[in-house]
C-alpha cells in the first residue's frame, strides 16, 4: 500500500508541475525587445476604400482604389487600381483611371501613374505617363507622352497643365496643336 501512495502522490506532483507550466506558459506574452525603425516606415494598408476631398462643403475629388497603402510618416497613400473624379467649381468633372498613384496626406494633392486617363464630362480626353492634381489651384499637370483631346483640337506636349474641363491648357516642350480633321 505505500508504493501506491507513492504513485499517486508522484502522479499527483507531475499533474500540478504540469498544470502549473502550461498555466504559466498561456499567461505569459512573448517578448520581442523594442522594435528598431531601420529606416524603414510602418506601413497600414486597406483594401477597398474612398478617400476625399472637400473644400467649404463641396467635393474637391474622390478617389475609389483597390488598395492603399498609408505611410503615416511620409503623410503619402500609396494607391493601386484608381478610379475617381476630380470636380470643378462650375459642375464639370474629370473622371480619371490609373493603376498606381498616391496622395500627399499634407497637400491633398493627388498624383497618378502607371496608365493615367482622364474623360471630361463634357467629351474631352487626356492621357499622359502622369497626371499630378494640384489641390491649391484645382489645377491638373499632365507629365510624359501628355494627349489632350477635346472636340475637334488635339494638343500634345511633354507637359500641359490644363483645368479639368480641358478650356485651359499650358503646354511646354514639344507642343503641337491641331485643329480639325486629323
Amino acid at each position: 500500500m505505500h508504493a501506491e501512495k507513492r504513485t499517486l502522490l508522484v502522479i499527483a506532483v507531475a499533474v500540478l508541475l504540469m498544470g502549473g507550466v502550461i498555466a504559466w506558459l498561456l499567461s505569459s506574452k512573448p517578448t520581442t525587445g523594442p522594435v528598431k525603425d531601420n529606416g524603414k516606415d510602418v506601413l497600414q494598408e486597406v483594401n477597398g476604400s474612398t478617400i476625399q476631398e472637400t473644400k467649404n462643403g463641396k467635393k474637391v475629388w474622390e478617389l475609389t482604389v483597390q488598395s492603399l497603402l498609408y505611410d503615416k510618416k511620409a503623410q503619402l497613400a500609396h494607391m493601386k487600381g484608381i478610379n475617381g473624379t476630380f470636380y470643378q467649381d462650375d459642375g464639370r468633372t474629370m473622371t480619371v483611371t490609373a493603376d498606381e498613384g498616391e496622395v500627399h496626406m499634407d497637400s491633398k494633392d493627388v498624383v497618378l501613374t502607371k496608365n493615367p486617363h482622364g474623360v471630361t464630362s463634357d467629351g474631352g480626353d487626356a492621357v499622359a505617363d502622369k497626371f499630378t492634381w494640384i489641390n491649391k489651384d484645382q489645377t491638373v499637370v499632365g507629365e510624359g507622352n501628355v494627349r489632350l483631346k477635346k472636340d475637334d483640337t488635339v494638343a500634345t506636349a511633354k507637359k500641359a497643365t490644363f483645368n479639368v474641363a480641358l478650356d485651359q491648357a499650358k503646354l511646354e516642350e514639344d507642343a503641337h496643336v491641331q485643329k480639325g480633321e486629323f
